[in-house]
């Protein structure tokens, strides 16, 4: 059997996927999700960082990805 090559873009989300497993602090992956996300705005609140700015930001990342056939 031959393993296809991840994309940039798969070992992105697959790197989720090792956290959401890893952690197993949740009954689902989708509340895992919630739950990454809530620890995300706590660590930018304790950090100083605008949490919707980065967003903004990643989300600008995102799109500039979402094509992209690496």
């Amino acid at each position: 059997m031959t393993r296809r090559a991840l994309t940039h873009n798969g070992r992105r989300a697959r790197r989720i996927e090792h956290i959401l497993t890893w952690c197993q602090d949740w009954d689902t992956a989708r509340e895992g999700m919630i739950d990454l996300l809530t620890d995300a705005r706590h660590w930018c609140d304790r950090h100083g960082e605008s949490f919707a700015q980065l967003d903004r930001i990643a989300y600008q990342h995102y799109i500039a990805e979402f094509g992209s056939k690496e």
